[in-house]
């Protein structure tokens, strides 16, 4: 893995890159958050199969995504070794279920500091270039450093699955080949974005092999999201009533006990990168550049609201969601992460 390891000169020009990755991978976890419905997830309407979490204390959980990836920018900005990085991600899992009771974005942030360190580390920026990366980085860690007596891990000896770590090690196969084609080819067709947000939860609850619904449901649960995936699709496609469709499926996802950790972490990611890459913009409007249409963000049921209040920063103060409050005479480069350290919610 030396070829991720031994360029400072390049890292160096690469903080800007990383800035924005940051603020994107915290803004696509709300995201994830917001859209609504989402079987037997967290959203705007309930807790989906999830008795122990609320909207309140996974809009809590951002907080602590924020604070962790500033941390591991911090260390990759100072050019420490990925064991530094390796610890700051186990310490913010650790500090995430002490403070909140329970693994709410456990998964996220796993393939989100995957991301970021990647996209540090990547010569190039093109795509297969960072998927070699993330591979690279990934094969790393579970070769030297594995896992064990997690749920995943048990989940993925009992049914014989890759899980997480098939998906890292690969490269971000469910976000690369599943969800951004699934996003771009339902904005090229209809031209919506939530529409195309439900065509990427349609394709990731078909493609990723979720060791929390393994967990939870075995492998009647993983078939049932796979064909409710494939259904979802459908639906899209011919135009029909797919808000009816998600809410009827969140019900019996509650009976059953059904959900999809993994799918979410992945949407998450999915929605990240988009905004980094400007396929998805969260200034005044949603703009989808892929054809020049622009979007509301009320289309989100509210969507989200995660940016700075400093006119300078992103234009007019907001009064809802998730704010950034940033200090007074911040240089542009410290308001970011300012901002990352003090998300706060005018609701709580």
């Amino acid at each position: 893995m030396t070829h991720v390891e031994d360029e400072p000169a390049m890292n160096r020009s690469n903080c800007l890159d990383i800035e924005k990755m940051v603020e994107s991978l915290v803004k696509g976890a709300a995201l994830e958050l917001y859209l609504t419905p989402k079987p037997g997830l967290v959203d705007l309407a309930d807790c989906g199969s999830h008795a122990d979490l609320s909207l309140s204390s996974m809009e809590l959980s951002i907080h602590s995504i924020a604070d962790y990836l500033l941390e591991l920018y911090r260390s990759l900005s100072a050019e420490e070794r990925f064991e530094h990085q390796v610890a700051i991600a186990k310490r913010a899992e650790r500090n995430m279920h002490t403070t909140l009771g329970t693994n709410t974005h456990k998964g996220y942030l796993f393939l989100s500091g995957l991301f970021l360190i990647a996209l540090w580390h990547t010569r190039s920026r093109d795509e297969h270039s960072l998927r070699a990366t993330i591979s690279s980085l990934a094969n790393d860690f579970f070769t030297t450093r594995g896992e064990s007596g997690t749920n995943g891990q048990q989940a993925r000896t009992r049914f014989r699955a890759g899980g997480i770590v098939r998906e890292a090690t690969c490269g971000f196969p469910s976000l690369f080949n599943a969800a951004l084609p699934a996003f771009r080819a339902s904005v090229t067709r209809i031209g919506c974005l939530k529409t195309a947000s439900f065509a990427m939860l349609a394709r990731l609850m078909q493609t990723v092999e979720d060791t929390t619904t393994l967990h939870r449901s075995g492998l009647f649960g993983l078939f049932r999201i796979r064909r409710d995936g494939q259904a979802l699709e459908r639906v899209l496609v011919e135009g029909g009533d797919h808000i009816s469709f998600l809410n009827n499926l969140n019900q019996l996802y509650i009976r059953k006990s059904i959900t999809m950790g993994g799918v979410a972490d992945m949407l998450a990611l999915s929605y990240g990168y988009l905004i980094f890459r400007g396929e998805i913009s969260l200034t005044n409007e949603v703009s989808c550049i892929n054809n020049g249409i622009n979007y509301y963000l009320e289309e989100m049921s509210p969507l989200i609201h995660t940016r700075p209040a400093s006119s300078a920063w992103f234009g007019q103060p907001l009064t809802s969601g998730l704010l950034y409050e940033v200090p007074s005479g911040s240089l542009r480069r410290d308001a970011l992460f300012e901002a990352l350290q003090s998300v706060c919610c005018p609701s709580w």
